[in-house]
Formats: structure tokens, C-alpha cells, sequence
């Protein structure tokens, strides 16, 4: 009787795991005894230099700011990692070229942009201030001024009302 064949899978490709999470790299299957795991190889991404092509937060002095669309920021560099993963937690493989893997690589990574410069002709946008004073749901100064009474609750009131 032959043993079954083992499939196993090599490329470059965006793993979506449970709990949200996601691996993107070059992807290998290796086995450990009876354990196989997928293995994620993540390359490192050089410090760079690019240009927003949208609106984004950016360090400025240690201070975030609100850049516009062309400025130049500069990202750090990023270190390769590796991470294995079981089957079990895999929720989707999909296979990708390399470019498309470096590319999502470049967004997934939350790293703090930091501003070069900003065209000419733009001024740094401000801060949004979207915060709106109804909002708030609880009040601390107010919270010593509301009446007590409103606090206690009796049980007998509760049961001669219905």
C-alpha cells in the first residue's frame, strides 16, 4: 500500500489567519515529525524616501502632523522576521507575485512616517478637530453636581407600580 501524497505549498502570498491576523511573504511548508506548518518569511524593507499619494499623519519636530498629499516622507527600515504557523489557525493562503507581496508588505507595516518636505505652494494641514463637546457621555465636574437621589432605587415602589 503507498502512502498518501503530501502537498505542500511555496510562493509568495498574503496568509490570513483567525483573530484578524495577517502574515505576507515568501511561504514554505516544512514538518516537524508529524507537525507540518507553514513558515512566513518576511523581508526587510530598506529606510526609503516616497511621496503621499494621499493625506497622512507624519512626525514633524516629535510632533504628529497632518501632511498633504505630495509631500515627501521617509519611512525606517523595517527588519526581516519569520513566523510558523499551524494549519489550524489558517483561514486563507493567496498566492501572489512578489511585487504585490512587497507592496502589501509597505502598508500592513505600521511604522511612523517622517516628513521631508511639503510642496511648495502647500501649506501642512491642520490638525482635524473632530472632536464635538455632545459627544461627551460623562462629565467628571459635573459628576459631584448631579442629585444622589437618583441613585437609589426601591424595590417595594417598583412593585406597587405594577
Amino acid at each position: 500500500m503507498s502512502e498518501p501524497k503530501q502537498s505542500s505549498f511555496e510562493g509568495w502570498a498574503v496568509v490570513e489567519m483567525m483573530g484578524h491576523q495577517r502574515e505576507i511573504g515568501y511561504v514554505t511548508t516544512e514538518a516537524y515529525g508529524q507537525a507540518v506548518l507553514f513558515r512566513v518569511d518576511q523581508p526587510d524593507l530598506p529606510e526609503r524616501e516616497f511621496t503621499l499619494t494621499m493625506p497622512e499623519w507624519a512626525e514633524v519636530d516629535g510632533v504628529r502632523q497632518w501632511c498633504p498629499a505630495g509631500s515627501v516622507v521617509k519611512r525606517p527600515a523595517v527588519p526581516p522576521r519569520t513566523r510558523l504557523i499551524a494549519p489550524g489557525s489558517l483561514y486563507a493562503i493567496n498566492p501572489c507575485t512578489e511585487a504585490a507581496a512587497r507592496t502589501a508588505i509597505e502598508r500592513n507595516v505600521s511604522r511612523p512616517l517622517i516628513l521631508v518636505n511639503v510642496p511648495e505652494g502647500i501649506k501642512a494641514l491642520p490638525i482635524p478637530d473632530d472632536r464635538d463637546e455632545s459627544d461627551d457621555d460623562y462629565d467628571l465636574e459635573d459628576a459631584d453636581d448631579r442629585d444622589e437621589s437618583d441613585d437609589d432605587y426601591d424595590l417595594e415602589d417598583a412593585d406597587d407600580q405594577g
